[in-house]
């Protein structure tokens, strides 16, 4: 893992894209890949106590911002903002995390080897010096840089009271786009993703909703596969030929290794890892919805 640095307002490496904040932080501490911070991201938030529907939702949204080259920012927090950024990392994505501590301390506790593959792997930020205890009042301090360094703030699952909702409330004081995953009425962690959609967020049911807005912006930098005329409506239907975020962890990991090519079972499993057992039920969960076909061999190869 690289050495965390300090960088000072005035340092000429320190993030454009916080300098331009009302109230820029003196000083910030970084950890990772810094060259991150000025590629195009979207910040992905949402409630501590998600329900399964947000989970979903979240992997979903993720996968396809991802493929189109963005970075996924949020807050490390558990819930939404841990599955954002464990998915990013999970398909070989970028991620940049914002911390409410010092980089030296892990918060919350269980997500300390997500913070650490983060810090190896994407970027991680804070404006508080090392050995920063998880204070109450710093998180909705430390929301003002997620919506600072991201292009556009997704809420996927939010209660009226949420901190996701003070990270929209910053984005949208900056003229930056607001999007909302719909919930069911009578879910309370969907009462504040339906506000914003009342007051004027972009209803978004999946990562090409999002595109299509992004695309159609003026003045804003667009990632590589967007600005070099990525189709949104093929990749859309490419994800909806991926395994749902609901099929079991090995399916979904056994379908990405598959990407190459036809592979045989024991080249599958030596890769994942897998018991045989396993591995044949998750073979069979995706042959039966149709995303795998079996070849002599046996091999296995995605369906075309």
């Amino acid at each position: 893992m690289s050495a965390p640095r300090t960088l000072l307002i005035a340092d000429p490496d320190y993030p454009a894209a916080l300098r331009g904040l009302p109230q820029p932080p003196e000083t910030v501490r970084l950890q990772g890949r810094p060259e991150l911070l000025a590629r195009p991201g979207i910040a992905v938030v949402g409630t501590r106590a998600h329900s399964t529907y947000g989970r979903d939702a979240t992997v979903s949204m993720v996968v396809g911002l991802v493929r189109a080259g963005y970075v996924i920012i949020s807050g490390l927090a558990r819930g939404i903002d841990g599955i954002a950024h464990a998915t990013a990392l999970e398909i070989g994505g970028d991620t940049i995390g914002v911390l409410g501590t010092g980089l030296d301390v892990p918060y919350p506790p269980e997500h300390e080897e997500l913070i650490r593959a983060i810090g190896e792997r994407g970027c991680l930020v804070s404006e508080f010096p090392d050995g920063t205890p998880p204070l109450k009042f710093h998180f909705p301090q430390r929301n003002r840089l997620i919506a600072g360094l991201a292009r556009a703030v997704l809420v996927v699952e939010a209660p009226n009271k949420s901190g996701a909702l003070i990270t929209a409330e910053y984005a949208l004081e900056e003229g930056k786009e607001i999007f909302a995953v719909p919930g069911p009425i009578h879910n309370p962690t969907s009462a504040g993703t339906n506000r914003l959609i009342q007051e004027g967020a972009a209803l978004v049911t999946s990562a090409a909703d999002i595109l299509r807005v992004m695309q159609s912006r003026t003045g804003e930098p667009l990632p590589q596969p967007l600005a070099g005329g990525l189709d949104v409506d093929d990749l859309e239907d490419q994800l909806r030929r991926e395994p749902e975020p609901a099929a079991s962890e090995l399916a979904r990991r056994a379908w990405r290794a598959l990407e190459p090519g036809a592979r045989g079972v024991d080249d599958l499993a030596e890769i994942l890892g897998a018991a045989p057992a396993s591995l044949a039920a998750a073979l069979l969960e995706l042959e039966l919805a149709g995303l795998i076909r079996k070849l002599p061999g046996p091999r296995f190869a995605r369906a075309r």
